[in-house]
């Protein structure tokens, strides 16, 4: 019995594993209008009753390794395989003309931050370092260096307004738009695939941005 429910517990977390961060828009022009969404790659729903995201302060200084945002954000319902899931506040939800799983004010960090996706039994299922570029910033969770599964940004010497996988659930990030609406963000919807001539981010930094602001 004990080797069963082991064998199904890993089951879980290897299905887990399957749900990453895929979009998000958290640095605009004028109001706030945040989302942050997610993508299932597997080939079965997951539930996200229990999941988490963290928002953990990345700038050197005092502020390094806060909580950001009154995250934890607590997720819920499910997410279909090949599905996208989304938490949103009224502002992306009205601009983008798209209904939210979890409608909800969200205050992602201005400067560099670490995203941090868990399941239900805390475990780290994906992390993203988005950078300003500062000297000292690093990827973290409450003041503890971690290698991140991707990094981001600098845009220029900001923030990235937001990031988004080119091609949903690639391993390869492209930069939304600072101006709102940004033409390259489809919360709820399939992201932009990439064009064979796109410079884009993969593991380590910013190759080339589309804008400047």
């Amino acid at each position: 019995m004990k080797i069963a429910i082991a064998l199904l517990a890993a089951a879980g977390s290897i299905a887990s594993a399957d749900v990453v961060i895929n979009e998000v828009l958290g640095s605009t022009s004028g109001a706030d209008n945040e989302f942050i969404e997610l993508y299932n790659t597997g080939g079965s729903a997951q539930s996200l009753a229990g999941w988490t995201i963290e928002l953990w302060d990345s700038d050197a200084g005092s502020q390094f390794g806060g909580v950001d945002g009154g995250t934890p954000y607590a997720l819920g319902g499910s997410i279909a395989a090949g599905g996208h899931w989304t938490i949103a506040n009224m502002g992306a939800q009205s601009l983008y003309g798209f209904t939210a799983d979890i409608n909800q004010e969200i205050s992602i960090e201005n400067s560099s931050y670490t995203m941090v996706l868990r399941d239900d039994l805390a475990n780290i299922i994906n992390t993203i370092f988005v950078t300003d570029g500062g000297a000292g910033d690093a990827a973290n969770i409450a003041g503890t260096f971690i290698t991140p599964d991707l990094t981001f940004g600098p845009d220029g010497t900001f923030l990235p307004a937001g990031f988004y996988r080119v091609g949903d659930g690639s391993n390869t990030l492209g930069l939304l738009e600072f101006g709102q609406p940004s033409a390259s963000a489809t919360p709820g919807a399939a992201n932009i695939p990439a064009p064979a001539a796109l410079a884009v981010l993969g593991m380590g930094g910013l190759v080339a941005g589309r804008r400047r602001r």
